[in-house]
């Protein structure tokens, strides 16, 4: 395990991302049955989530490391089996989602209120 893998707070973002992607899955197989609070909660988990990808996705970035270099390149493979160009930007990427996620949130809080 490279340098980069063994820090402690860089293993307990990795663990607490994971477990956000668990909630998020879980949550998103029943989205339509979750109650407007639960709905908002997911919205919630689900943007902590993307900010911690991002975060993490930067920190990859400014790392020398070749292990952080190779995940990196795994971010970037993933997003491209998952729509991306190549060449986008993922930090961009990651704006965007956190704009779409912040339009449905607002769209599940305005049928709430309705």
């Amino acid at each position: 395990m490279s340098e980069f893998f063994k820090n402690e707070m860089v293993r307990g973002d990795i663990q607490e991302m994971a477990e956000l992607q668990q909630y998020c899955m879980r949550a998103m197989m029943s989205f339509p049955a979750l109650s407007p609070e639960k709905q908002h909660e997911y919205f919630e988990v689900l943007m902590t989530l993307i900010e911690k990808q991002k975060i993490f996705y930067t920190r990859l970035s400014l790392s020398d490391d070749p292990e952080a270099k190779n995940m990196q390149q795994s971010m970037k493979d993933g997003a491209v089996l998952l729509g991306a160009e190549p060449g986008d930007n993922l930090l961009e990427m990651f704006d965007d989602l956190m704009e779409k996620v912040e339009k449905m949130k607002a769209e599940a809080k305005r049928r709430m209120d309705a």
